[in-house]
């Protein structure tokens, strides 16, 4: 798989035009922080900033030809291919898990059940370990790009859970919901999401472009064609439809306290 030419191409088309960072975000009609962001490879520009960039360099569609091009042989960029800059770089992350609570969302008590089922019998202090790192990822995400999480989970999996981490877990999701990012989904107890085998993730990013992802028993896949993303953005879709709304939702995580 080819490396991504655009940022190659924009610093060269930026340096022939004799135009600074600044210069060129002026005449484009962006920062200069964003054009930095391109020129690193960091992140991408949408078709409209690309039009605006080649006009401004007088690259007499270059750039545009070099971003398609990209976009066509790649798939995800390679600064995408990573779980956790996926998360750091999404505007929107849609979590659908067929079973359990997404770990971006378990308190301590609900992360320490399902470690100590996974790992089957690791040391404490691994397991200790564990459940202090994914129980501060999210926190970590609000401080950085402070994404927007879109969850749907069965209610089976907090009603099915010891009532002690149940209302801990319960707890934990309504301060999520109170402040303000978090939308929760659930399925009720006698429907099930047929079309959903493992946690599907969906992140969208700043650009308009849409990655998805999915759990395995061997950790998380990437998908890097994205020629099947309209088939799995509908099982998130499907999904929604089969779960509560998220007011009656909130209901029954205050039932279940």
């Amino acid at each position: 798989m080819s490396e991504a030419r655009f940022p190659e191409q924009l610093l060269k088309a930026r340096e022939l035009a004799g135009l600074t960072q600044r210069q060129l975000a002026a005449r484009a009609g962006t920062s200069s922080a964003s054009v930095c962001r391109w020129e690193g490879g960091i992140s991408t520009p949408k078709r409209d900033n690309v039009q605006l960039l080649d006009e401004a360099t007088s690259a007499r569609g270059r750039l545009l030809r070099a971003w398609s091009d990209d976009r066509e042989s790649q798939g995800i960029p390679a600064y995408m291919r990573d779980l956790g800059r996926l998360e750091e770089m999404a505007r929107t992350i849609e979590l659908v898990s067929p079973h359990l609570i997404p770990g971006l969302l378990q308190s301590p008590g609900y992360a320490r059940l399902v470690f100590e089922d996974g790992l089957m019998g690791d040391p404490p202090k691994e397991l200790d370990r564990l459940v202090a790192l994914r129980c501060r990822r999210y926190e970590q995400l609000r401080k950085m790009n402070d994404p927007r999480i879109v969850a749907v989970f069965p209610e089976t999996a907090l009603a099915f859970a010891p009532e002690a981490v149940r209302k801990e877990q319960v707890r934990h999701l309504l301060g999520m919901i109170d402040a303000g990012k978090v939308r929760l989904n659930l399925v009720p107890q006698g429907s099930l999401l047929w079309g959903t085998v493992s946690m599907l993730l969906v992140f969208h990013m700043e650009n308009g472009e849409a990655v998805v992802s999915s759990d395995h028993v061997d950790g998380n896949v990437i998908y890097e064609d994205s020629a099947g993303y309209t088939r799995l953005q509908g099982l998130v879709k499907q999904a929604l439809g089969a779960a509560l709304p998220a007011g009656q939702s909130r209901m029954v995580l205050e039932k279940l306290q």
